[in-house]
């Protein structure tokens, strides 16, 4: 889809993420190179590429001790939340665990153990990250983990011993993996490594089942209703199926499982621009993204994904209302691409078509922090970094109906 699109198609709120000062949480490769932005104290500027309303300039506030949020358009600047000194804001008590599921985006190994079946298992589950992400660095996952408190990601499941240690150091599972789908594979796919959603549900029984064997099922009532619950899925889904509804029925089955296994809070990041991803833009991998009914168009597949998008909102609205305890979060992933993309110079990108690893080769592109697609599928550090900051902690314009951080509780 062409920029200009894009951008006729955004929100009228805009939000621009401007860097100030030298030490950004967390930081990017070390190979990185994003554009230096201004200092606090100095000015920015909101500009009006479509020419439907005037320019508008604003100053970072001075009592930001590094970094400021602007929001467009109406230059309105405010501190980022986790950069107020402690004594003026509350801080964010860490969850006893995070629980992650999903696609690519969010996988951190299970579909590098599922592609190399034949290696053992590594027989210390202290080994977080041991097999890295699809990405130049962290993904959205492991940013989020962080931002929480947690010192490194939960690790993926087929990373870890068969039966899980659930001792002090325990933060939880990512049972996250590339090519899951709300759906169970259908036999013209069959072949590709996943593991669906049914079968990561059944991967966290099991998980469930082992903490309550060594820690008695009240304890574990207590730490699964207090962790945080991280799921990106239904890109795959919409990449090849068009039934929306179904899907996003599936979707709710999903959390009413996961619910009725003890699951209270909930970070959910909906569907981005699938259709913008290098393969359908590029008319590679014809074998990819075939729907029932042929080959979908990519401006068909984005407007799948925002019918998608516009009926998880209700969907969990109504979840909220019939499930006692229940609390969420839906990330906006779609409108934060949309946003970057009408303007990615802005946010340290210059490239935001081609990936940094082109299919077919091991030569990644020079600077990865200056794409947004690491690969055919998934996005780089950078790009990850930049909307897992936006959901943890605002500006609120691309979270409903609170920021994730909102969800955990306070000291």
């Amino acid at each position: 889809m062409a920029i200009g699109v894009l951008r006729a198609s955004l929100l009228c709120v805009l939000a621009t993420l401007v860097w100030a000062g030298n030490d950004n949480p967390p930081s990017t490769s070390s190979n990185s190179s994003v554009p230096l932005a201004p200092a606090v104290g100095s000015n920015v500027a909101c500009e009006d590429k479509d020419g439907k309303r005037p320019a508008c300039t604003g100053t970072c506030p001075v009592s930001c001790p590094q970094q400021c949020l602007v929001s467009c358009p109406g230059c309105l600047t405010f501190c980022r939340p986790d950069q107020v000194p402690v004594r003026s804001t509350k801080q964010p008590v860490r969850p006893p665990a995070m629980f992650i599921f999903g696609d690519g985006n969010l996988d951190v190994g299970n579909i590098k153990m599922l592609a190399m079946g034949s290696w053992e298992r590594p027989d210390d589950e202290a080994l977080i990250d041991w097999v890295q992400s699809r990405t130049d660095g962290g993904n959205a996952a492991q940013f989020i983990a962080k931002f929480m408190g947690f010192q490194m990601s939960p690790p993926a499941y087929l990373t870890l011993p068969n039966r899980i240690r659930v001792h002090q150091g325990f933060i939880g599972v990512n049972y996250a993996c590339a090519n899951a789908g709300l759906r169970d594979p259908e036999p013209y796919i069959d072949g590709w490594y996943t593991i669906p959603m049914s079968q990561q549900l059944q991967q966290f029984a099991e998980t469930k089942a082992q903490m309550e064997a060594k820690l008695g099922a009240q304890a574990v009532r207590n730490i699964i209703t207090k962790s945080f619950f991280l799921i990106e899925v239904g890109g795959v889904d919409l990449a090849y199926w068009t039934e929306v509804q179904d899907i996003l029925a599936l979707y709710g089955d999903t959390i009413r499982s996961l619910y009725n296994m003890g699951a209270r809070r909930f970070g959910l990041i909906n569907v981005g621009l699938i259709g913008n991803m290098p393969p359908t833009v590029d008319g590679g991998h014809g074998w990819m993204y075939q729907g029932v009914g042929g080959k979908l168009d990519p401006a068909d597949m984005n407007k799948h994904a925002a019918e998608f998008n516009d009926g998880l909102k209700p969907l969990l609205g109504g979840l909220a209302r019939s499930l006692p305890g229940l609390r969420y979060s839906i990330a906006d992933i779609y409108t934060f691409t949309q946003t970057v993309f009408a303007d990615p110079s802005s946010y340290g990108f210059e490239d935001i078509h081609n990936p940094c690893m082109q299919d077919g080769s091991a030569v990644e592109c020079d600077n990865p922090a200056q794409r947004w697609y690491w690969d055919d599928n998934g996005i780089t550090e950078h790009a990850a970094n930049l909307a897992a900051t936006a959901f943890f902690y605002g500006p609120p314009q691309f979270t409903a109906p609170v920021i994730f951080r909102s969800l955990l509780d306070v000291k």
